[in-house]
């Protein structure tokens, strides 16, 4: 047990170092790539050496896959032989799905929110808002949601949701209609909170506003991608 804990420690530190590489790879390409040709008179040059970088990019990523199979894998024995250590990382899963480090996928449900469709001086008026997302999003969360993301950036509890001109920010990313609302959990519990008379999607369908809310629909596999692209 002592001895799988070991190994996961390890490959933990060996994905780590390759998600850094990772970044400083993708930070080449995406940042370097403009300097690179302007500053190389030989494109072909430049090309070779941004398909050689691409190309380490494949293999690090190959890497982590293989890591992230033995950690799982390591993982999964050390739950099925129980003891403490299985505990301590059935916490570290739980803190896992809390902070969005990790990719998840389960049984959920899905819904999409879309803005009104009247032009003019009321236009603002049937625009999502901040507070709507926020709004399922809290609910789904009260329910027992897992996970939930719009659009698939994933919301976790330093996630900020506000309005930027017809936009809406949510972390980083600037989104725009229409919101894709996805959320890992009971899917009864979650299908049933958002469908309660009185609450928070018959909220928004009645406001006036002409938003269209369609119902929440149950799934038996939804996907939500890690925080920041952490997973």
């Amino acid at each position: 047990m002592e001895a799988a804990s070991r190994q996961i420690v390890a490959f933990t530190v060996v994905l780590s170092v390759l998600g850094m590489m990772l970044a400083v790879q993708y930070r080449d390409v995406t940042l370097g790539g403009a300097a690179l040709f302007s500053s190389m008179p030989d494109i072909a040059g430049a090309v070779s050496r941004l398909d050689a970088v691409d190309a380490e990019n494949h293999r690090i990523l190959r890497q982590v896959r293989v890591t992230e199979q033995k950690i799982n894998k390591l993982e999964s024995q050390m739950i099925q032989e129980g003891g403490a250590s299985s505990r301590a990382l059935l916490l570290m899963r739980s803190a896992a799905l809390l902070n969005g480090s990790t990719n998840v996928h389960g049984p959920g449900v899905t819904l999409t929110i879309q803005d009104g469709h009247l032009t003019g001086a009321a236009y603002e008026q049937f625009l999502t808002h901040d507070w709507d997302l926020r709004s399922v999003v809290n609910e789904l969360f009260l329910a027992g949601a897992d996970a939930v993301s719009i659009n698939q950036v994933r919301i976790t509890m330093q996630t900020g949701i506000f309005c930027i001109g017809p936009l809406i920010r949510v972390g980083d990313a600037k989104l725009g209609p229409p919101f894709v609302i996805r959320a890992i959990g009971n899917k009864t519990l979650l299908t049933d909170a958002l469908n309660l008379p009185g609450g928070v999607l018959d909220a928004l369908r009645a406001a006036n506003r002409g938003l269209l809310v369609s119902k929440p629909v149950a799934r038996a596999d939804v996907q939500i991608p890690a925080a920041g692209g952490m997973g």
